[in-house]
């Protein structure tokens, strides 16, 4: 039987373990590599080669084998446990956001296993492929708790309230951002998201989840989006 961990509970250790490992709340990106040496884990970067093309990242429990390349032949290694293996594609420099924020949700797991004693398996990170036609067990698997609360726990650990909040401060000169319907901004506040997201070191995408998250994002009517760009003519 898995332990409950709230949502808040998981807010909380992302925060405290931030300022714990830096003393102080970061002003722009979080170091997330620094996060994982303070928690004593070991991050290799080696090519997956899993039967699942997804998986890209693995946190190990010292007993499940991963399918990896050497010397260009397959082979199952047992990594020891508290053991972060990245696919070595992630070390790309237009991969970089999402190496971040694939070494954060596998750090997510490994909080989240010490906050629950009875779950420490091996958990793998996977893409999701939207040309891709899944089975139910595996769309059951990529949705499951534990993944949720990892992509929520690396996400907290990325961008923690304060500096999201101090972020939107800073480059908006305002508290909250205007969005129109659900998704749709001002096109003179494109080009500050983009540097928000770029100094923060996530993908748009990850910001954008994060905002609504955080109720940083203050909703208007999508006509008034129209009205401000000018597009807005006689009704029929």
């Amino acid at each position: 039987m898995r332990v409950y961990i709230s949502n808040r509970e998981i807010e909380e250790i992302a925060e405290g373990l931030v300022e714990t490992v830096f003393g102080k709340i970061p002003q722009t990106r979080v170091d997330i590599d620094a996060v994982a040496r303070f928690l004593g884990l070991n991050v290799l970067y080696v090519p997956i080669a899993e039967a699942d093309a997804d998986k890209i990242g693995f946190v190990s429990d010292g007993r499940t084998p991963l399918t990896v390349l050497e010397n260009g032949e397959r082979c199952r290694v047992i990594y020891p446990q508290n053991t972060i293996v990245l696919d070595r594609f992630l070390l790309r420099k237009d991969e970089e956001c999402r190496r971040r924020f694939t070494l954060a949700h596998e750090i997510g797991h490994v909080l989240l296993n010490r906050a629950d004693p009875m779950h420490a398996a091996a958990c793998y990170n996977r893409v999701y492929d939207t040309e891709r036609e899944y089975k139910i067990s595996e769309l059951r698997e990529r949705l499951s708790l534990g993944e949720v609360q990892a992509n929520a726990m690396g996400a907290n650990l990325l961008m923690i309230r304060s500096l999201l909040t101090n972020a939107v401060r800073r480059h908006f000169r305002r508290k909250r951002i205007p969005v129109y319907g659900d998704q749709v901004f001002l096109p003179e506040m494109k080009p500050a998201l983009q540097n928000m997201s770029e100094e923060i070191g996530v993908s748009h995408t990850a910001m954008i989840i994060q905002l609504k998250k955080y109720d940083l994002l203050e909703r208007r009517d999508i006509s008034e989006y129209f009205e401000k760009t000018g597009q807005g003519g006689r009704r029929c």
